[in-house]
């Protein structure tokens, strides 16, 4: 990497950490650029060198987030396509996948708050749901058996998975990454093996109550 390489690697990275230090503090529609290069110490030449604006800069740490998540899930994903997956494998690449997301919990924390830009939650979810689909549609198995249609099922398994990483972050991190992975493995075996199809007899019981 040249040296003017590495002096622009720098200067983002300073913008965006000052970007994110005020995001704790402000929303994002009430900072300005002005906020954005005190903060970081440099002139507005110099931000507008490497953002169009404000929103292309959080559009910037979005998508490399974004991306980080979609890497951690491709290895995941890769390994758990099928049940058959030991569960010691399942283990450890859940803990990777938490221990990322505890790396990323400042960020996520921000974007979740008040102060962060309307509709990340919606974003999150898509990228989450995105990368996901791009799994499993490489599974021919998983798809022959599929018996719901997939954007339900994405829909599912996309809101509970996000739901308990959102769930984690707004609690401080109350448990460690070990601990969450236990939690993820347990409710997944607990689905696989507990819950079973309602026995006809109870389902008719059901149906007369209605």
């Amino acid at each position: 990497m040249s040296i003017y390489m590495e002096k622009n690697r720098r200067t983002k990275q300073s913008i965006q950490k000052s970007f994110m230090r005020i995001l704790e503090n402000k929303s994002f529609e009430s900072i300005t650029i002005g906020d954005i290069t005190k903060t970081a110490k440099i002139n507005r030449g110099t931000f507008y060198l490497h953002y169009k604006d404000k929103f292309d800069l959080l559009d910037q740490i979005e998508q490399q987030l974004f991306a980080d998540l979609g890497n951690h899930i491709d290895e995941l994903q890769s390994r758990y396509s099928s049940i058959h997956t030991l569960k010691k494998e399942q283990e450890q690449l859940a803990a990777k996948l938490f221990n990322f997301i505890e790396m990323q919990s400042p960020i996520l924390k921000i974007f979740l708050s008040d102060h962060g830009r309307a509709g990340f939650h919606i974003r999150f979810r898509d990228a989450f749901s995105e990368k996901v689909h791009y799994n499993l549609q490489k599974n021919e198995s998983f798809i022959a058996n599929l018996k719901v249609p997939m954007e339900y099922f994405l829909s599912f398994i996309t809101s509970a998975f996000l739901g308990l990483i959102e769930q984690w972050v707004r609690n401080g991190l109350d448990k460690t990454p070990h601990e969450m992975t236990a939690i993820y493995i347990d409710i997944i075996f607990f689905i696989q093996n507990n819950l079973e199809p309602m026995p006809t007899s109870n389902a008719n019981t059901v149906k007369d109550l209605l």
